[in-house]
């Protein structure tokens, strides 16, 4: 009876031993990722001031690579960001569409297309995930995005215009702003 509650242990801890290693082999490739991401954005953009809030967590695209996607994507570089402020916040917005003009409430309270911030998030959610409501013609689309705004540190205008830039948080995708 003693030998086999003994194996029954050994047992218990081994498979509790393959739990733990498991969980922090998984940590270990997310914390990889993000400092990837970090070492990627930082090689290419060091010198340049971001203004963030401090993020414990992070989506499945963390704020390093949202940052080097739209600096990228708009053609930004150390030098034309020399005098310039990146912001960049985790938001949540609604976004409508209407392919369509008719009588219903819909449409006549959400005319074309638009966005809207539902709000700012300071800690983590359970799924990123695009959620789209609606039908055919017109459709709401709720998204976890990463607002990434250049403007002049002075704070004054500047020509060619600065960017504002939303990359969605579950996938990397590029929200064109000109359309919302």
């Amino acid at each position: 009876m003693n030998k086999s509650l003994c194996i029954i242990v050994l047992v218990v801890a081994l498979v509790v031993s393959v739990f733990v290693n498991v969980a922090l082999y998984f940590q270990n490739c997310s914390d990889n990722r993000l400092k990837d991401d970090f070492d990627a954005y930082y090689n290419e953009f060091a010198n340049v001031t971001v203004e963030s809030i401090s993020y414990n967590f992070s989506p499945p695209v963390s704020m390093y690579r949202a940052l080097k996607i739209a600096l990228e994507h708009g053609v930004w570089n150390t030098t034309s960001l020399e005098n310039m402020t990146v912001g960049v916040y985790l938001d949540y917005r609604q976004f409508w569409s209407n392919s369509t003009v008719n009588s219903s409430s819909f449409t006549t309270m959400f005319p074309g297309s638009g966005s809207h911030l539902v709000s700012s998030i300071t800690q983590p959610v359970d799924d990123y995930s695009a959620v789209t409501v609606g039908n055919s013609t017109s459709n709401m689309t709720y998204r976890y995005i990463w607002s990434i705004v250049v403007k002049p540190k002075s704070g004054g205008v500047c020509l060619p215009p600065p960017g504002l830039y939303w990359i969605d948080a579950a996938t990397a995708e590029i929200i064109p702003t000109r359309l919302y």
